[in-house]
């Protein structure tokens, strides 16, 4: 398998031609070399040791030339590149070198452009991040078939057995800003001689952000003031959940039930009233904002 082994790899690596003309020039490089050794080797012998390598190249290559059309040299390189890309497996390769070549214009017209679109869409280019034309595309398909989130896209809703429901229509419209983690988990690191073991303490209350508009007659205003009351009135007295929770659904990517889909990403939770924050300025002539801060009441009841 020796002979084998080194024949795959020349044609491989050189094409027949070019392995002849490698051959040629090893033998001449080592009778060269020789010479030189007889002279003495000094820098004369190897000057002329060179020259010879040099000649006996050229004379192979010009007899080559001479005897062999240029059309049957580049089938010769050809085939022997095809045949070297078939031995180390390469199919694609080899079909793109008789393609590129342009040794089937003969018998196939057109073939050289088939050739260049195939080379174009099925060589990788930093272009396109290393890979090939073929692949940029399927990935632009696969991107554009998908519908991403966007985030201003969402439903709101909100109920309490204080106002019950009817407020929702104003939050879901009014709402600019949405901000919370619906799902928290605290832990701590403990070290155990020379590593660290994760240690889960468990789940955190919910945080909920919602920046919102207010019509004049500051009904959200007053919606969030009432819940506030019945969870710490000023006599200093506790209210019951019962009587200030809130009940929090949002529905991701969409804005109403009726486009919502049923497996659409929904969140829901129990929350109380935390603080809220109003701006005032006579500096600009603006929609007034305010944040209100909600946190969530029990962790055992799944957001």
């Amino acid at each position: 398998m020796s002979l084998f082994n080194n024949i795959s790899k020349s044609l491989s690596q050189k094409g027949t031609i070019r392995s002849v003309i490698s051959e040629t020039t090893s033998a001449s490089n080592a009778l060269g070399n020789r010479a030189a050794n007889m002279m003495g080797g000094g820098e004369l012998a190897q000057a002329i040791s060179k020259i010879g390598a040099a000649s006996a190249t050229n004379v192979v290559r010009n007899q080559i030339n001479k005897h062999i059309p240029i059309q049957a040299h580049r089938a010769l390189n050809v085939g022997g590149g095809v045949v070297g890309d078939i031995l180390q497996g390469d199919i694609n390769s080899a079909g793109l070198r008789i393609l590129d070549s342009g040794l089937l214009n003969d018998y196939l017209p057109g073939m050289s452009a088939i050739a260049s679109q195939a080379k174009y869409w099925g060589r990788p280019t930093p272009l396109f991040g290393g890979i090939t034309p073929t692949e940029a595309r399927r990935i632009f398909e696969d991107m554009q078939n998908t519908r991403l989130s966007k985030k201003n896209l969402f439903l709101i809703e909100v109920s309490s057995r204080l106002w019950g429901d009817w407020v929702s229509a104003q939050f879901n419209i009014f709402t600019t800003e949405l901000d919370y983690s619906p799902y928290i988990i605290s832990g701590e690191k403990r070290r155990i001689g020379g590593a660290l073991v994760d240690s889960i303490q468990g789940n955190e209350p919910v945080e909920l952000r919602v920046t919102t508009m207010d019509d004049q007659f500051g009904t959200i205003k007053k919606w969030f003031v009432t819940h506030h009351s019945f969870a710490a009135p000023s006599d200093g007295t506790v209210g019951l959940p019962v009587q200030y929770a809130i009940k929090f659904r949002i529905v991701h990517s969409f804005i109403t039930d009726s486009s919502a889909p049923a497996d659409a990403y929904t969140d829901i939770g129990w929350f109380r009233p935390s603080n809220i924050d109003i701006n005032l300025s006579r500096r600009e002539d603006a929609m007034q904002e305010m944040q209100m801060t909600f946190s969530q009441i029990d962790t055992f009841i799944s957001l």
